[in-house]
Protein backbone atom coordinates (compact mmCIF):
# COMPACT_ATOMS: atom_id res chain seq x y z
CA UNK A 1 0.00 0.00 0.00
CA UNK A 2 1.25 3.82 -0.62
CA UNK A 3 -0.38 6.65 -0.07
CA UNK A 4 -0.33 10.25 -0.60
CA UNK A 5 -0.10 12.49 2.47
CA UNK A 6 -2.00 15.56 1.73
CA UNK A 7 -4.95 17.93 2.02
CA UNK A 8 -7.61 17.06 -0.36
CA UNK A 9 -7.19 18.52 -3.91
CA UNK A 10 -10.20 20.26 -3.64
CA UNK A 11 -8.44 23.14 -0.94
CA UNK A 12 -5.94 23.90 -3.84
CA UNK A 13 -7.92 24.96 -6.48
CA UNK A 14 -11.11 26.54 -7.74
CA UNK A 15 -12.20 23.95 -9.96
CA UNK A 16 -13.85 22.34 -7.32
CA UNK A 17 -16.44 25.08 -6.73
CA UNK A 18 -18.62 24.40 -9.22
CA UNK A 19 -17.50 27.16 -11.58
CA UNK A 20 -15.73 26.60 -14.98
CA UNK A 21 -12.61 27.78 -14.82
CA UNK A 22 -11.15 29.72 -17.67
CA UNK A 23 -9.00 28.84 -20.44
CA UNK A 24 -5.92 30.70 -21.74
CA UNK A 25 -4.03 30.95 -25.27
CA UNK A 26 -0.63 29.48 -25.53
CA UNK A 27 1.54 32.74 -24.75
CA UNK A 28 -0.42 32.84 -21.84
CA UNK A 29 -0.25 29.04 -20.87
CA UNK A 30 3.39 29.54 -21.40
CA UNK A 31 3.98 32.02 -19.02
CA UNK A 32 2.14 30.90 -16.48
CA UNK A 33 3.99 27.53 -16.71
CA UNK A 34 7.23 29.52 -16.54
CA UNK A 35 5.90 31.19 -13.08
CA UNK A 36 4.78 27.51 -11.45
CA UNK A 37 8.34 25.96 -12.88
CA UNK A 38 10.08 29.22 -11.05
CA UNK A 39 7.71 29.06 -7.78
CA UNK A 40 7.95 25.36 -7.73
CA UNK A 41 8.42 24.68 -3.93
CA UNK A 42 8.40 28.61 -2.64
CA UNK A 43 7.17 29.07 0.94
CA UNK A 44 3.48 29.89 1.45
CA UNK A 45 2.29 27.62 -1.41
CA UNK A 46 -0.54 25.51 -0.43
CA UNK A 47 0.08 22.71 2.11
CA UNK A 48 1.10 19.43 0.80
CA UNK A 49 0.73 17.60 4.12
CA UNK A 50 0.47 17.63 7.76
CA UNK A 51 3.35 19.71 9.91
CA UNK A 52 5.24 17.00 11.63
CA UNK A 53 6.15 16.93 14.85
CA UNK A 54 5.71 19.84 17.56
CA UNK A 55 8.02 22.80 16.50
CA UNK A 56 7.48 24.99 13.77
CA UNK A 57 10.68 27.32 13.28
CA UNK A 58 10.80 30.76 11.83
CA UNK A 59 9.88 30.71 8.01
CA UNK A 60 13.62 30.50 6.29
CA UNK A 61 12.18 28.81 2.85
CA UNK A 62 12.76 25.49 1.73
CA UNK A 63 16.14 24.97 3.78
CA UNK A 64 15.36 24.75 7.60
CA UNK A 65 17.45 25.50 10.57
CA UNK A 66 20.57 23.24 11.86
CA UNK A 67 19.73 19.46 12.48
CA UNK A 68 18.25 19.38 16.15
CA UNK A 69 18.96 16.01 17.96
CA UNK A 70 18.03 11.96 16.73
CA UNK A 71 18.77 13.16 13.04
CA UNK A 72 21.28 11.78 11.39
CA UNK A 73 23.04 13.39 8.23
CA UNK A 74 22.53 11.58 4.91
CA UNK A 75 25.59 11.07 2.51
CA UNK A 76 25.45 9.98 -0.82
CA UNK A 77 25.46 5.99 -1.46
CA UNK A 78 24.83 3.59 0.58
CA UNK A 79 24.55 4.01 4.30
CA UNK A 80 22.79 0.95 7.09
CA UNK A 81 19.63 1.77 9.07
CA UNK A 82 19.13 0.44 12.34
CA UNK A 83 15.86 0.76 14.07
CA UNK A 84 14.30 -0.67 17.30
CA UNK A 85 11.13 -2.01 17.75
CA UNK A 86 8.09 0.52 17.36
CA UNK A 87 11.05 2.80 16.78
CA UNK A 88 12.74 4.45 13.72
CA UNK A 89 15.51 6.34 12.23
CA UNK A 90 15.55 9.99 10.79
CA UNK A 91 18.05 10.99 8.29
CA UNK A 92 18.22 14.81 6.59
CA UNK A 93 19.45 15.63 3.13
CA UNK A 94 19.94 18.85 1.61
CA UNK A 95 19.65 19.11 -2.12
CA UNK A 96 21.31 21.78 -4.51
CA UNK A 97 19.38 23.27 -7.26
CA UNK A 98 19.21 20.98 -9.94
CA UNK A 99 19.29 17.75 -8.38
CA UNK A 100 16.86 14.76 -8.60
CA UNK A 101 17.37 12.67 -5.37
CA UNK A 102 16.48 8.93 -5.54
CA UNK A 103 16.03 7.11 -1.52
CA UNK A 104 15.97 3.49 -1.68
CA UNK A 105 16.24 1.58 0.97
CA UNK A 106 16.97 -2.47 0.91
CA UNK A 107 16.46 -4.99 3.50
CA UNK A 108 16.06 -8.68 4.12
CA UNK A 109 13.80 -10.62 5.26
CA UNK A 110 11.82 -9.00 2.73
CA UNK A 111 8.61 -9.27 4.24
CA UNK A 112 9.69 -7.04 7.36
CA UNK A 113 6.75 -4.08 7.94
CA UNK A 114 8.91 -1.24 7.38
CA UNK A 115 7.77 2.30 6.19
CA UNK A 116 9.52 5.12 4.80
CA UNK A 117 8.33 8.30 4.70
CA UNK A 118 9.83 11.51 3.31
CA UNK A 119 9.47 15.16 4.34
CA UNK A 120 9.97 18.28 3.34
CA UNK A 121 11.03 21.80 4.73
CA UNK A 122 7.81 24.27 4.03
CA UNK A 123 6.85 27.46 5.49
CA UNK A 124 8.67 26.90 8.87
CA UNK A 125 7.75 23.16 9.90
CA UNK A 126 8.53 19.51 7.95
CA UNK A 127 5.91 18.80 5.72
CA UNK A 128 4.95 14.78 4.88
CA UNK A 129 5.11 14.80 1.07
CA UNK A 130 4.71 10.67 0.74
CA UNK A 131 5.34 7.14 2.44
CA UNK A 132 5.28 3.79 1.36
CA UNK A 133 5.23 0.24 2.93
CA UNK A 134 5.11 -1.85 -0.52
CA UNK A 135 7.49 -3.55 -2.10
CA UNK A 136 9.66 -7.19 -0.94
CA UNK A 137 12.62 -6.43 0.35
CA UNK A 138 12.73 -2.32 -0.72
CA UNK A 139 11.16 0.96 -0.22
CA UNK A 140 11.91 3.48 -2.77
CA UNK A 141 10.79 7.35 -3.30
CA UNK A 142 12.40 10.11 -4.91
CA UNK A 143 12.17 14.16 -4.60
CA UNK A 144 13.04 17.27 -6.71
CA UNK A 145 13.59 20.49 -5.76
CA UNK A 146 13.62 22.49 -9.11
CA UNK A 147 16.00 26.01 -8.97
CA UNK A 148 15.88 26.29 -5.28
CA UNK A 149 18.00 24.25 -2.50
CA UNK A 150 15.87 22.42 -0.05
CA UNK A 151 15.49 19.99 3.03
CA UNK A 152 14.31 17.19 3.22
CA UNK A 153 13.91 13.86 5.87
CA UNK A 154 13.93 10.32 5.09
CA UNK A 155 12.06 8.51 8.04
CA UNK A 156 12.14 4.75 8.42
CA UNK A 157 9.76 2.82 11.10
CA UNK A 158 9.33 -0.61 12.11
CA UNK A 159 7.14 -2.54 14.16
CA UNK A 160 9.79 -4.84 14.85
CA UNK A 161 13.14 -4.71 14.71
CA UNK A 162 14.33 -3.91 11.60
CA UNK A 163 18.36 -3.41 9.78
CA UNK A 164 18.74 -2.54 6.16
CA UNK A 165 20.46 -0.01 3.79
CA UNK A 166 19.63 3.10 2.48
CA UNK A 167 21.12 4.15 -0.91
CA UNK A 168 20.82 8.10 -1.79
CA UNK A 169 21.32 9.07 -5.18
CA UNK A 170 21.48 12.66 -6.99
CA UNK A 171 21.43 12.93 -10.46
CA UNK A 172 21.26 15.79 -12.05
CA UNK A 173 17.40 16.89 -13.85
CA UNK A 174 16.15 19.86 -14.87
CA UNK A 175 12.14 20.85 -15.76
CA UNK A 176 11.33 21.13 -19.52
CA UNK A 177 9.52 20.27 -22.59
CA UNK A 178 11.94 18.63 -24.40
CA UNK A 179 15.55 16.00 -23.12
CA UNK A 180 18.78 17.55 -24.51
CA UNK A 181 20.78 14.24 -23.49
CA UNK A 182 20.76 11.14 -21.22
CA UNK A 183 17.13 10.95 -22.54
CA UNK A 184 16.68 7.62 -21.52
CA UNK A 185 18.01 7.17 -17.98
CA UNK A 186 15.57 5.41 -15.72
CA UNK A 187 14.36 8.36 -12.69
CA UNK A 188 11.64 7.93 -10.32
CA UNK A 189 8.68 10.27 -10.70
CA UNK A 190 9.66 13.16 -7.54
CA UNK A 191 6.75 12.81 -4.80
CA UNK A 192 4.74 16.66 -5.50
CA UNK A 193 5.86 19.28 -3.43
CA UNK A 194 2.73 21.12 -4.12
CA UNK A 195 0.13 18.90 -6.76
CA UNK A 196 -1.04 22.75 -7.39
CA UNK A 197 2.32 23.72 -8.89
CA UNK A 198 3.89 20.24 -10.07
CA UNK A 199 0.37 18.96 -11.75
CA UNK A 200 0.20 15.78 -10.65
CA UNK A 201 -0.87 13.60 -7.12
CA UNK A 202 -0.62 11.04 -5.47
CA UNK A 203 -3.32 8.28 -4.34
CA UNK A 204 -4.15 5.27 -2.81
CA UNK A 205 -3.58 3.54 -6.33
CA UNK A 206 -0.08 4.87 -6.50
CA UNK A 207 2.55 2.33 -6.72
CA UNK A 208 5.80 4.22 -5.98
CA UNK A 209 7.78 1.55 -6.99
CA UNK A 210 6.03 1.71 -9.92
CA UNK A 211 6.50 4.86 -11.09
CA UNK A 212 10.29 4.51 -12.66
CA UNK A 213 10.24 6.50 -16.63
CA UNK A 214 12.86 7.70 -19.08
CA UNK A 215 14.20 11.04 -18.08
CA UNK A 216 12.62 12.46 -21.55
CA UNK A 217 8.81 10.95 -19.92
CA UNK A 218 9.38 12.30 -16.62
CA UNK A 219 10.14 15.97 -18.19
CA UNK A 220 7.33 15.68 -20.51
CA UNK A 221 4.52 14.44 -18.03
CA UNK A 222 5.64 17.29 -15.35
CA UNK A 223 4.97 19.75 -18.12
CA UNK A 224 2.01 18.17 -18.92
CA UNK A 225 1.10 18.38 -15.13
CA UNK A 226 1.69 22.31 -15.12
CA UNK A 227 -0.02 22.88 -18.52
CA UNK A 228 -3.36 22.17 -16.60
CA UNK A 229 -2.56 24.14 -13.52
CA UNK A 230 -2.52 26.73 -15.59
CA UNK A 231 -5.95 26.48 -17.05
CA UNK A 232 -6.72 26.02 -13.76
CA UNK A 233 -7.52 22.76 -13.73
CA UNK A 234 -6.61 19.65 -10.74
CA UNK A 235 -3.28 18.10 -10.97
CA UNK A 236 -4.03 14.54 -12.59
CA UNK A 237 -2.54 11.27 -11.57
CA UNK A 238 0.17 9.03 -13.12
CA UNK A 239 -0.08 5.50 -12.26
CA UNK A 240 2.03 3.05 -13.65
CA UNK A 241 5.78 4.08 -15.33
CA UNK A 242 7.81 1.02 -15.44
CA UNK A 243 9.07 -0.93 -12.13
CA UNK A 244 12.29 0.14 -10.52
CA UNK A 245 14.34 -1.94 -12.51
CA UNK A 246 12.67 -1.34 -15.59
CA UNK A 247 10.46 -4.00 -15.86
CA UNK A 248 6.54 -4.38 -16.48
CA UNK A 249 5.29 -3.21 -13.01
CA UNK A 250 3.86 -6.11 -11.19
CA UNK A 251 6.53 -8.82 -12.43
CA UNK A 252 8.39 -8.52 -8.76
CA UNK A 253 5.27 -9.92 -7.22
CA UNK A 254 4.50 -12.56 -10.35
CA UNK A 255 1.80 -10.82 -12.23
CA UNK A 256 2.16 -8.49 -14.41
CA UNK A 257 0.08 -5.62 -14.49
CA UNK A 258 0.50 -4.71 -18.76
CA UNK A 259 2.26 -6.30 -21.58
CA UNK A 260 4.61 -3.07 -22.36
CA UNK A 261 5.56 -0.50 -19.72
CA UNK A 262 9.17 -1.97 -19.84
CA UNK A 263 12.40 0.71 -19.94
CA UNK A 264 10.08 3.51 -18.68
CA UNK A 265 8.59 4.13 -22.01
CA UNK A 266 4.99 3.81 -20.97
CA UNK A 267 2.77 5.72 -18.15
CA UNK A 268 -1.20 5.47 -17.59
CA UNK A 269 -2.67 8.74 -16.56
CA UNK A 270 -5.92 9.77 -15.34
CA UNK A 271 -8.95 11.61 -16.76
CA UNK A 272 -10.90 14.73 -16.77
CA UNK A 273 -14.38 14.60 -15.45
CA UNK A 274 -17.01 16.94 -16.19
CA UNK A 275 -17.37 17.62 -13.26
CA UNK A 276 -13.83 18.94 -12.67
CA UNK A 277 -12.35 15.91 -10.94
CA UNK A 278 -9.14 14.10 -12.16
CA UNK A 279 -9.37 10.97 -10.04
CA UNK A 280 -9.42 7.13 -11.86
CA UNK A 281 -13.06 6.40 -12.55
CA UNK A 282 -14.60 4.85 -15.28
CA UNK A 283 -16.14 6.98 -18.04
CA UNK A 284 -19.02 4.36 -19.46
CA UNK A 285 -20.37 1.01 -18.75
CA UNK A 286 -17.85 -1.90 -19.80
CA UNK A 287 -18.41 -5.43 -21.36
CA UNK A 288 -15.82 -8.33 -21.06
CA UNK A 289 -14.44 -8.06 -24.64
CA UNK A 290 -11.15 -9.97 -25.85
CA UNK A 291 -8.49 -8.66 -24.00
CA UNK A 292 -10.09 -7.66 -21.18
CA UNK A 293 -12.94 -4.87 -21.21
CA UNK A 294 -14.39 -2.14 -23.20
CA UNK A 295 -17.11 0.86 -23.52
CA UNK A 296 -20.57 -0.49 -24.27
CA UNK A 297 -21.67 1.66 -27.48
CA UNK A 298 -23.33 5.29 -26.57
CA UNK A 299 -22.53 4.66 -23.05
CA UNK A 300 -19.85 7.45 -22.06
CA UNK A 301 -20.60 9.69 -19.80
CA UNK A 302 -19.34 12.43 -17.55
CA UNK A 303 -16.13 12.91 -19.54
CA UNK A 304 -14.60 16.59 -19.42
CA UNK A 305 -13.85 15.91 -23.37
CA UNK A 306 -12.07 19.42 -24.11
CA UNK A 307 -10.00 19.57 -21.12
CA UNK A 308 -9.10 15.53 -21.57
CA UNK A 309 -8.10 17.06 -25.29
CA UNK A 310 -5.82 19.72 -23.57
CA UNK A 311 -4.22 17.07 -21.16
CA UNK A 312 -3.04 15.50 -24.03
CA UNK A 313 -1.94 18.19 -25.86
CA UNK A 314 0.44 18.55 -22.99
CA UNK A 315 1.97 15.69 -24.08
CA UNK A 316 2.09 15.98 -28.07
CA UNK A 317 3.81 19.13 -27.76
CA UNK A 318 6.86 17.64 -26.69
CA UNK A 319 7.30 15.32 -30.40
CA UNK A 320 8.37 12.40 -28.56
CA UNK A 321 4.43 10.62 -28.27
CA UNK A 322 4.65 7.57 -30.69
CA UNK A 323 0.55 6.71 -29.69
CA UNK A 324 -1.20 6.91 -26.91
CA UNK A 325 -4.65 4.10 -26.13
CA UNK A 326 -7.73 5.05 -25.20
CA UNK A 327 -11.27 3.20 -25.68
CA UNK A 328 -12.83 4.00 -28.98
CA UNK A 329 -16.08 5.54 -27.39
CA UNK A 330 -13.89 8.45 -25.47
CA UNK A 331 -12.20 8.67 -28.72
CA UNK A 332 -14.99 10.05 -30.07
CA UNK A 333 -15.61 12.69 -27.61
CA UNK A 334 -12.17 13.86 -27.52
CA UNK A 335 -11.04 13.98 -31.15
CA UNK A 336 -13.74 16.58 -31.66
CA UNK A 337 -13.23 18.97 -29.26
CA UNK A 338 -9.46 18.95 -31.05
CA UNK A 339 -9.88 21.63 -33.45
CA UNK A 340 -12.33 24.13 -31.19
CA UNK A 341 -8.81 24.51 -28.83
CA UNK A 342 -6.94 25.24 -31.80
CA UNK A 343 -9.35 28.02 -32.75
CA UNK A 344 -9.40 29.45 -29.37
CA UNK A 345 -5.64 29.33 -29.53
CA UNK A 346 -5.23 26.62 -26.43
CA UNK A 347 -3.11 24.75 -28.45
CA UNK A 348 -1.24 24.51 -31.52
CA UNK A 349 -3.13 23.95 -34.89
CA UNK A 350 -0.17 21.19 -36.05
CA UNK A 351 -1.37 19.02 -32.76
CA UNK A 352 -5.28 18.50 -34.77
CA UNK A 353 -4.56 15.93 -36.70
CA UNK A 354 -2.47 14.09 -34.27
CA UNK A 355 -6.10 13.15 -32.70
CA UNK A 356 -7.66 11.41 -35.71
CA UNK A 357 -4.56 9.89 -37.68
CA UNK A 358 -5.38 6.57 -36.15
CA UNK A 359 -2.15 6.42 -34.81
CA UNK A 360 -1.10 8.69 -32.18
CA UNK A 361 -4.58 7.97 -30.61
CA UNK A 362 -6.27 5.05 -31.08
CA UNK A 363 -8.41 2.03 -28.98
CA UNK A 364 -7.35 -0.81 -26.69
CA UNK A 365 -9.28 -2.57 -24.38
CA UNK A 366 -8.90 -1.30 -20.69
CA UNK A 367 -8.67 2.16 -21.23
CA UNK A 368 -12.32 3.87 -19.76
CA UNK A 369 -10.65 4.95 -17.00
CA UNK A 370 -7.17 6.28 -18.50
CA UNK A 371 -5.38 7.03 -21.11
CA UNK A 372 -1.70 5.30 -22.00
CA UNK A 373 0.93 7.61 -22.95
CA UNK A 374 4.20 5.74 -24.63
CA UNK A 375 7.24 7.81 -26.04
CA UNK A 376 9.77 7.01 -28.16
CA UNK A 377 13.14 5.13 -27.80
CA UNK A 378 14.76 6.00 -30.95
CA UNK A 379 16.87 8.49 -31.09
CA UNK A 380 14.44 10.55 -34.06
CA UNK A 381 11.04 9.56 -33.87
CA UNK A 382 10.08 8.63 -37.38
CA UNK A 383 6.01 7.69 -37.31
CA UNK A 384 4.85 4.35 -38.69
CA UNK A 385 8.49 2.83 -37.86
CA UNK A 386 7.78 1.73 -34.45
CA UNK A 387 5.46 -1.18 -34.13
CA UNK A 388 2.45 -1.08 -31.95
CA UNK A 389 3.12 -2.67 -28.76
CA UNK A 390 0.10 -4.43 -26.81
CA UNK A 391 -0.02 -1.79 -23.61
Amino acid sequence: MVRWLGLPLCAFLAACSGTEPGETSDADLDAAVDVATETSGDVGSPDTGDAVGDTVAPDTGPVAPPPVDGEKPGVDGKQPVSVPAKGEAVFRVETKPGEHLHFMLTFSPSSQPVVMKVERWTAGARKALGETDGGGGLRTLAVFDGDAAATFWVRVTSTTAFTGTLTITRTPFADGLTCASDCSHLLQLPLANDPAVDGYAHDGGTVFRYQFGRRDLLMLLRSAGRRMIAMKKLPFYPYDFSQWDGETPGNDVGAPRHASHQRGKDVDVSLYGSDGGSAWRSFCTTSSVDGGRACVNGTAKGLDARATARELAGFYEGGIVTMMFLDQELIELVRPAAAPLAKDGVIATSLVPLYSDGTHLQHWPNHDNHVHVRVSEAAKLVIGEEPVEPP
